[in-house]
């Protein structure tokens, strides 16, 4: 009755009559009823329309990107409700190769992602999921005559690697190669990818006007523009010739050789002895750390402060260590060169004068240097109060440069303790949050440089206990005529070093 007189309030008012009463007690059932087939036949025509959707998606090669947007949010959908660390690395897995390097980049932005997030994302970095393939054992040996595929040694995001062999210089003699081979469809999947997280950009900028500053469509260009640089396989032969004649002069710092590169399988000698990260794992001496540190640090001072051309890759897994020689010299082989960076000029200058005002403790001047940066490049339109970005992110580099006094640490960390326990990473991200809010877009290049080097910051720690790695910088900032500019920064290390000893801190 109840339900009657909601359903039927007009017809309600009145039921004084037995015989309309028992009429429409009559017709609610027959009502109901036809609400339900309704609801039914509706449900059927929705099911039907899902269907011929998908259909559509599924077989029109001009919806490939509804059809791939489809899928990512089928991915994704799980990940949103349950936000573990591992439903994300999950649904990056299954995304695919595009969203993996994405991931990997974004391992190192503590100041947008939590730290959870980001240790899980840092995984991809040595566990990407790869499967040998009769496509490319096929395509190796059809691009690359008389190559021969014998076992599946691991994989990146982009492209598989397979120890490989080809005809030695002597009749019935065979040499063992690496062969880097494309993973297929990548380069069709990278542009779709580009194009969905675009469309992501703008939406967001025109949903929230208030995040424009960050230029997101900008970001994503330029992550695009490294991808590139990876799925063409003659270009990583090209770095790895730019590299070769860098490190001419260093016997110690090697470059596979490329025995053949087409667009998508290249072909090249060995590296020789363990990862990077396998090698700070196993038990060597003190000194020889120390050993494998300095040849380590000189790379990578050379490579921003003289080459001005920087391997972009440098987690553990991409440096070969080996020791030779009765006396067991070390020595470094740099593999997976595709993404490699070219530093312009600005960021060229900010390089040397940053260093100099780092040596010479000037806190301003290494402030004013980042912020000059981002200007030329035209990343300050909607900045908020550049003198006072210039003087946080002065001392807060000054004090991660350097073990330093409290009338520098002191503008930066409410307690020593908390001064003494922080990580080289964790500075990186303290510089991102400064310059997020003071609503400044972080350089690309600049950004680039310093996810290569956050990368291979813990195992650098690892070996150097104790060692300012800015001594290696020395050589390539002052020249040796510069006899007062090389006393002050020894000066400099010398007063981090006794510092450093005095707090027990980690280099």
């Amino acid at each position: 009755r109840l339900y009657f007189s909601v359903v039927f309030p007009a017809m309600s008012l009145n039921t004084a009559d037995p015989n309309r009463a028992r009429t429409m007690e009559c017709e609610l059932p027959r009502a109901v009823a036809r609400r339900r087939q309704r609801k039914r036949r509706l449900f059927g025509y929705a099911v039907l329309g899902l269907l011929v959707l998908a259909l559509l998606i599924a077989i029109l090669p001009g919806l490939a990107m509804v059809r791939r947007a489809f899928y990512l949010l089928g991915i994704w959908a799980p990940a949103a409700v349950w936000r573990s660390p591992e439903n994300v690395v999950r649904s990056l897995h299954l995304s695919g190769p595009v969203f993996i390097k994405l991931a990997q980049w974004m391992s190192t932005r503590r100041d947008i992602l939590s730290g959870e997030i980001c240790d899980a994302m840092g995984t991809l970095h040595e566990h990407v999921p790869c499967s040998l393939t009769s496509d490319d054992l096929e395509r190796a040996q059809a691009q690359v005559p008389s190559l021969e595929l014998k076992q599946l040694l691991g994989g990146g995001c982009v492209a598989q690697v397979y120890l490989g062999a080809l005809p030695g210089p002597r009749a019935g003699e065979t040499q063992d190669v690496a062969v880097k081979i494309r993973r297929e469809n990548i380069v069709h999947l990278l542009e779709i990818d580009l194009a969905l997280l675009r469309w992501l950009a703008r939406t967001v900028e025109r949903v929230k006007p208030d995040l424009q500053w960050m230029a997101m469509e900008s970001a994503v260009e330029n992550f695009g523009w490294y991808m590139r640089q990876q799925v063409d396989l003659r270009i990583e032969a090209h770095h790895a010739e730019t590299f070769t004649k860098n490190f001419r002069n260093r016997p110690a710092i090697r470059v596979p050789r490329v025995l053949a590169a087409t667009e998508s399988v290249m072909v090249a000698t060995l590296a020789e002895g363990v990862s990077l990260s396998e090698f700070v794992k196993q038990n060597h001496t003190h000194d020889k750390r120390l050993e494998v540190h300095a040849l380590l640090t000189d790379m990578m001072a050379k490579m921003g402060l003289q080459d001005n051309f920087l391997h972009g890759d440098l987690h553990p897994g991409n440096l070969f260590i080996s020791l030779e020689g009765p006396e067991e010299k070390p020595a470094v082989t740099l593999i997976d060169l595709g993404i490699s960076i070219q530093m312009t000029k600005n960021l060229e200058d900010f390089a040397k004068s940053a260093m100099l005002a780092a040596f010479r403790m000037k806190p301003l001047d290494l402030g004013n240097a980042m912020v000059r940066l981002h200007e030329q490049e035209g990343l300050c339109k909607y900045a908020e109060d550049l003198d006072k970005l210039a003087y946080n992110v002065g001392y807060l580099l000054l004090a991660g440069c350097f073990m330093v006094e409290e009338d520098i640490w002191g503008k930066v960390f409410p307690t020593y303790q908390d001064y003494n326990g922080t990580r080289v990473s964790e500075y990186f991200t303290m510089l991102m949050g400064e310059l997020s809010e003071h609503r400044v877009r972080v350089s690309p290049d600049l950004w680039s440089v310093m996810t290569a080097f956050a990368l291979i910051e813990g195992s650098i720690a690892e070996l150097g206990f104790g060692v300012n790695v800015l001594g290696a910088c020395m050589p390539y900032i002052f020249s040796p005529t510069d006899i007062l500019g090389r006393m002050q920064s020894m000066l400099s290390l010398a007063f981090s070093r006794e510092n450093s000893k005095r707090a027990g801190r980690r280099g």
